[in-house]
């Protein structure tokens, strides 16, 4: 009895080792499952879609389900996401076409880069519909990251007004609530008005909302030695992303703002590369403006102070792995 025993507490001794370390996996391969998003882009008119796009391809926190396209000339800017997908070797990245509008004012070059481009193509179902499909598939699985105008993602829930419930979160980089780099007050930021009342939508629809602002980003540019680390890499991504930053160019003093990337790395680490993430009552008014409102306004979690060195760090290192 005394051996038998003194067995079954050698077995408990070594369950009660064996248990703790198998919940500690499931938590682990729980906590670091990556994320399913589809990042909603209006790449080819600033140079940050196509380098945000290069992080949410290439970064292990995300599993990318899709690139939706809007704002403007939708299909030549579905071709410059194919070709960067096609040519990191993650064409299996199905992008979808949003609804065309007038085109901003300008010369987009990078679409020259993939304007003969046909070795990848978009799928046939329209952007909104792609988004409300995927993620009636995943329910509460899926975060959608808006970092161009609001068109694609009000289609959406116009498709499907259920949306705001099915849906994981809604990272956007949109907005100017208070002063910024940029201004001394708040301004009608572009992914705004380009599409005020798709916005005033949106914002309105009860979306688990977080918005990165001009507040923000416009606090964070590349420097010099940023770029040529990454175009010292010689990797099929950098030497793409780099090759779209000079037909961007279009003067010497010119630099990037990461107003993008900082939406794509706020939804791999909330909060993290932030001083402050409010949460504030927010609407968009008929001229553009977001703003702070505790009777009409939304809730809607604000990310202010952005933490600029450890953001690039995280950054470069994504797209130099």
């Amino acid at each position: 009895m005394i051996t038998r025993f003194a067995a079954l507490s050698g077995s408990c001794a070594r369950f009660s080792l064996i248990f703790p370390l198998i919940a500690w996996a499931s938590a682990a391969a729980v906590q670091h499952a990556p994320i399913k998003v589809i990042l909603d882009t209006d790449i080819g008119t600033d140079i940050d879609d196509a380098w945000a796009l290069g992080l949410a391809m290439t970064s292990p926190e995300f599993e990318l389900i899709a690139v939706t396209v809007t704002d403007g000339d939708t299909t030549a800017r579905a071709r410059v996401a194919c070709k960067l997908l096609h040519t990191t070797d993650h064409g299996a990245v199905p992008v979808a076409v949003g609804r065309p509008t007038p085109p901003p004012p300008g010369i987009d070059y990078q679409f020259t880069w993939a304007e003969e481009f046909t070795a990848k193509r978009p799928v046939s179902q329209p952007a909104a519909k792609l988004i409300v499909d995927t993620i009636r598939h995943f329910p509460n699985e899926v975060t959608l990251i808006g970092v161009g105008p609001l068109q694609n993602v009000a289609d959406a829930l116009r498709l499907e007004p259920r949306l705001p419930k099915l849906v994981k979160r809604v990272v956007l980089m949109s907005g100017s609530i208070r002063a910024s780099a940029s201004s001394p007050a708040p301004m009608a930021e572009w992914n705004v008005v380009r599409a005020t009342a798709d916005a005033q939508l949106v914002y309105a629809a009860g979306f688990p909302l977080t918005t990165v602002p001009l507040d923000s980003t416009t606090y964070v540019r590349l420097r010099d030695d940023e770029r040529e680390r990454l175009r010292a890499r010689a990797s099929p991504l950098t030497r793409a992303l780099e090759a779209l930053y000079r037909l961007w160019l279009d003067d010497p003093s010119k630099r990037m703002t990461l107003h993008d990337q900082l939406a794509v790395a706020e939804t791999a680490r909330p909060g993290e590369f932030f001083g402050r993430c409010d949460t504030l009552r927010l609407r968009v008014d008929d001229k553009g403006f977001t703003r702070m409102d505790e009777v009409r306004g939304s809730p809607t979690t604000v990310c202010f102070e952005p933490k600029r060195d450890a953001f690039m760090q995280y950054y470069l290192e994504g797209l130099t792995r």
